[in-house]
């Protein structure tokens, strides 16, 4: 485990558990305060990553680079799913964090060869991990019957492993977006005190990693899951 990796889940286990060790150590009966667990998935836009291209150098002062093809790389469209741990402070605040997985097809289309070669593509897979922790605010007001929105915003560790796993890249991400809850259960008291859906669109901007020009790249995530609080 790296120590990025290491931050990000000593945090979030500090910010989930904290208040409740609070709570004992007072004595205090506070008004909402549980625990949920989120789990689900949904799709991750694709990126741009770049365009480079692969030159030969002439053994001269002056560099006079002689383009022998273009490569335009780009992330896919994929899958992800997640896994979230949620601790409530009230019916409006929130903190949360967890991992979300995905697979994305890392695609090169390779153009202009100095020979007249047909373009053609190549791709590969990554395994693509997301730790982050947020925090969430709830917007009891704008209720519509049971729907409840709610705004969250975070940041977190990037992890990416080429096919086979022989190369590892890491980098940082950002992420703000909104939602809806839809609890079937809602009480203050008992072993469950609430379960029902979740569904929310966030935007990510993903620094290092897998890359060509360095430059930080968006994502758009939408995805739904099914949370229980404890």
């Amino acid at each position: 485990m790296t120590r990025g990796i290491a931050r990000t889940v000593v945090l979030v286990v500090m910010l989930v558990f904290v208040g409740r060790e609070a709570s004992a150590q007072t004595g205090s009966t506070p008004s909402i305060r549980w625990v949920e667990i989120d789990l689900g998935g949904g799709f991750l836009s694709g990126a741009p990553l770049g365009t480079v291209d692969a030159n030969l150098r002439a053994n001269e002062r002056t560099a006079q680079p002689y383009r022998m093809f273009t490569a335009d790389h780009r992330f896919e469209r994929s899958r992800q799913f997640h896994a979230r741990a949620r601790r409530l402070f009230g019916e409006r605040w929130g903190v949360e964090g967890g991992v979300t997985i995905g697979h994305p097809v890392l695609r090169a289309d390779v153009s202009a060869d100095v020979e007249g070669a047909p373009g053609l593509a190549i791709s590969e897979t990554v395994d693509q991990y997301f730790f982050d922790a947020a925090v969430v605010m709830a917007f009891e007001e704008l209720s519509l019957g049971r729907l409840v929105p709610f705004a969250t915003g975070g940041a977190g560790y990037l992890r990416q492993l080429h096919e086979g796993q022989t190369v590892i890249e890491h980098g940082q991400l950002f992420q703000a977006g909104a939602g809806v809850r839809y609890p079937f259960v809602s009480r203050a008291a008992g072993l469950v005190r609430t379960a029902g859906l979740r569904g929310d669109v966030r935007g990510y901007v993903l620094r290092g990693g897998v890359s060509v020009d360095a430059r930080p790249r968006p994502h758009m995530a939408i995805s739904g899951g099914v949370f229980v609080g404890f």
